[in-house]
């Protein structure tokens, strides 16, 4: 079979849908997955099992322009950013220990900061707090 037919003859699956409340978890092109998270009144929520066993994920809910880079540090801490690079806004991806936006190069640590420019201002970083099995990133408060 040649490949243009084995093209056409797989199935589309649209992929802005809206699961009523509940998670939906995809495999981005790095690795990174992608997790639709339960959204409430500024916040966004997932079960502690649906950030994976690598301890990280993109939450990204229905009317997002951009996701939320959610990471377990090897200290224990969780972190939270805007995955929005601040020179053009283009989405920023983990390599390793830092988030690397492939438009222009900028680098950033996982706390935010800039590694390397042109980008001149941090990644927006939100709290995160852990609620019985639920990870919460705290939208609605603004940058830690």
């Amino acid at each position: 079979m040649r490949r243009r037919d084995f093209v056409k003859r797989l199935p589309v699956v649209g992929s802005g849908m809206f699961l009523g409340g509940s998670s939906l978890a995809l495999a981005a092109c790095a690795g990174v997955r992608y997790v639709v998270p339960r959204q409430s009144a500024g916040s966004l929520a997932i079960g502690r099992a649906e950030l994976g066993e690598d301890g990280q994920a993109f939450l990204q809910g229905p009317g997002m322009a951009r996701p939320v880079y959610l990471r377990l540090l090897d200290s224990g801490e969780l972190v939270a950013l805007l995955a929005a690079c601040t020179h053009q806004g283009c989405q920023p991806e983990p390599l390793g220990d830092r988030l690397v936006c492939p438009c222009h190069g900028s680098e950033f640590a996982l706390d935010g900061r800039v590694l390397q420019g042109p980008a001149e201002r941090p990644l927006t970083r939100y709290p995160v707090s852990v609620e019985g099995d639920q990870i919460v990133v705290r939208l609605d408060e603004g940058a830690a």
